[in-house]
């Protein structure tokens, strides 16, 4: 099988760096560029994050950076989650980077890729979507040379950081409603099943003994856990690490299952803003945008597979350390 060649958009995070792990170890594709976004943290933590996560993993992979705010949203970045730096660690840190950002927009060098490869890119978003609606407003035609977009985002159960809205969408609502209005092939992998894509004690407990201390991705998985509300409430037993999860079915679809349903993203201020609404009717209106939603996976076969890449990822910061 050829590898499938990707684009990962990203605001590194603690799941995000999973995700971009994964990706790498997996041996399943070709990563033709990392472009960074704000979310997570502001532009230059998210940056510096993804060229260390590159770095770390022995990767050549260009790094671009991409936008300094969502389109009209401003809101404080979420450091009891993912601390000051975007990617703090409980202990060791992993070595900083050995290059610098490659030049360029990363809007402008995902149209540039996608129109270079019509059909063959597939997009993973893992952050605010702003960066990819940028690239569909300088070039509209892009949704359709897209070969498939995977995102971490949304949720039909309701939200995270509010009530009915995920941060990743609520981030940058009038992003994600460009992007899912372009008529891009997509799937979304909402808090409907990223909630539920947690590691375990054993997990933990495997990543921390795969190589001797100091073990860098063992203490900033320990980090992230630290500051699971659902952890410390006793409603899983390890993080959620969310944004693994389109990776994951790209690699192996078998892991989710996925419903057609007509998405749109609720874009007026209120307690509504940046809510996900998935029209289940029969005779929902036909002009409304449809995306695949996962809406169920098998956890402990995920997290067996995050957990190895986790622990591959572990031993190979250590041997190029």
């Amino acid at each position: 099988m050829p590898r499938r060649r990707l684009i990962i958009d990203c605001d590194p995070g603690h799941d995000d760096f999973a995700a971009i792990a994964l990706a790498v170890t997996s041996g399943a594709f070709d990563i033709e560029a990392i472009t960074a976004v704000c979310g997570n943290a502001p532009l230059d933590r998210t940056v510096a994050n993804a060229l260390t996560i590159a770095d770390a993993l022995g990767t050549s992979i260009p790094v671009y950076a991409g936008a300094v705010a969502p389109l009209l949203h401003r809101y404080e970045f979420p450091a009891a989650f993912h601390g000051v730096t975007g990617l703090d660690s409980a202990g060791a840190t992993l070595p900083p980077p050995r290059r610098a950002v490659a030049p360029g927009h990363a809007a402008l060098e995902i149209a540039a890729r996608v129109n270079a490869a019509p059909g063959e890119i597939t997009l993973v978003v893992l952050g605010p979507m702003t960066n990819l609606a940028l690239a569909l407003a300088l070039d509209p035609d892009l949704a359709s040379k897209v070969r498939e977009l995977v995102f971490m985002g949304g949720g039909i159960v309701g939200g995270n950081v509010t009530a009915r809205a995920e941060f990743n969408v609520w981030a940058d609502p009038e992003a994600a409603a460009i992007v899912l209005r372009s008529g891009i092939k997509a799937t979304m992998f909402g808090l409907d099943v990223t909630n539920r894509a947690f590691i375990d004690t054993d997990d933990l407990a495997r990543l921390r003994a795969a190589v001797p201390a100091p073990n860098p991705v063992a203490d900033i998985i320990q980090f992230y856990t630290e500051r699971s509300g659902d952890v410390a409430a006793g409603r899983v037993h390890g993080p959620s690490l969310h944004d693994t999860c389109p990776v994951a079915w790209l690699i192996d679809p078998t892991l989710f299952q996925t419903e057609s349903l007509p998405v749109t993203v609720e874009t007026s201020p209120g307690p509504r803003y940046g809510a996900t609404d998935a029209d289940r009717r029969t005779w929902a209106p036909d002009h409304l945008p449809r995306i695949d939603v996962a809406l169920e996976l098998d956890r402990p076969r995920l997290a067996a597979r995050v957990t190895d890449a986790l622990v591959e990822a572990a031993k190979r910061i250590a041997n190029n350390a």
